[in-house]
């Protein structure tokens, strides 16, 4: 018997506790008291998603730990290991060894890795022909940015403007939204000269977005989704459970290669670095823009931890509601030894 409390992935552990009639001490977790089914009633969820592997006796990863690692399925990888143990037991013939060492089926690493690829062409080799083609046709990715989540009118963003002068006023609503054309300078989302509204869901991580020193005045203001509009946008914080999806192949593609490219969206650029390092996420951002119809992006912050960013491409579909002025009075930095 297992128990939901095995696992993190949320559709297993709702499949268990809709369909458990047993509540006591999990053997492989400890749990004194929690909902349990018997391990052969999730098999089919396993053989599903191991079909996206192959065996490979190069590779550095196992099938349990690639599984644990890579989908967080397991509360932990002990646990992981002891169930795919068991589970092969029942199903030898359809099931990997969770011990076989692995990698994902080629056409997955292919469509993921052309990131990769993809990036150092606009960097270093081209960036205003790009072949299409071979993104959308070869690949598919542009299917992979359909899946998009809304915003509700009642959600609450930030965006922060730092004073230049001590003791000025507060900025007012309609100075707030995404600067002129002729003043927006490159972004991760935007190039020079194109503007995109930059927000924040929570007000404190405007603060290190913004990169304020101590006694700094801001700005910050609340914005809103305007009354009877919509919005669609493209979510890199958030991948869902694989057993939520038809196909398991498609949906490993989608979800490692927004991995990949929220890596870069979350990337912290320092003050030495080349703007050459915004080119490939300003170009995915004006794809996902043109080719799939979103109105923005949704990605993790690369300065605050835990804090979620929002790139709206136009920002007339939202409004600010009001500004409050702050002065900085902490900022704590730490350095690690090289």
């Amino acid at each position: 018997m297992v128990c939901s409390e095995c696992f993190n992935d949320l559709e297993l552990k709702r499949f268990i506790e809709a369909n458990s009639s047993i509540i006591s001490e999990c053997m492989y977790c400890g749990h004194p008291k929690s909902h349990q089914i018997d391990i052969a009633e999730l098999l089919d969820f396993f053989v599903e998603l191991i079909d996206i592997f192959e065996e490979d006796k190069s590779s550095e990863f196992t099938l349990s730990q690639i599984l644990q690692n890579d989908w967080n399925l397991f509360s932990s990888q002990n646990i992981a290991h002891s169930i795919l143990l068991d589970a092969y037991s029942l199903m030898p013939n359809d099931l990997k060894n969770p011990d076989t060492t692995v990698t994902y089926l080629q056409e997955i690493e292919d469509c993921v890795s052309y990131w990769e690829v993809l990036k150092h062409e606009l960097k270093w080799e081209r960036r205003f022909l790009i072949n299409l083609d071979t993104i959308s046709f070869d690949y598919g990715w542009d299917r992979f940015f359909e899946a998009q989540t809304g915003l509700s009118d009642k959600t609450i963003l930030y965006r922060a403007r730092i004073h230049h002068k001590e003791g000025a006023s507060v900025y007012s609503i309609n100075e707030m939204g995404s600067p002129p054309a002729k003043y927006s300078t490159n972004g991760r989302a935007n190039p020079e000269g194109i503007s995109f509204l930059y927000l924040c869901k929570e007000w404190t991580t405007t603060l290190y977005e913004t990169r304020v020193t101590y006694l700094d005045e801001l700005s910050i203001g609340k914005f809103s989704l305007k009354k009877n509009e919509t919005i669609k946008l493209v979510d890199f914080t958030s991948y869902g459970s694989p057993f939520l999806e038809q196909d398991k192949i498609e949906y490993a593609k989608s979800r490692f290669l927004k991995k990949k490219i929220s890596l870069d969206l979350s990337k912290p650029v320092r003050r030495y670095d080349s703007q050459i390092e915004y080119i490939p996420t300003q170009f995915i951002c004006e794809f996902i823009k043109y080719i799939t119809g979103a109105h923005g992006i949704i990605f993790e912050s690369s300065v605050h931890k835990n804090g979620v960013n929002y790139v709206i491409f136009a920002d007339d579909k939202l409004e600010c509601l009001e500004v409050n002025k702050y002065q900085v009075d902490l900022v704590e930095i730490k350095a690690t030894l090289l």
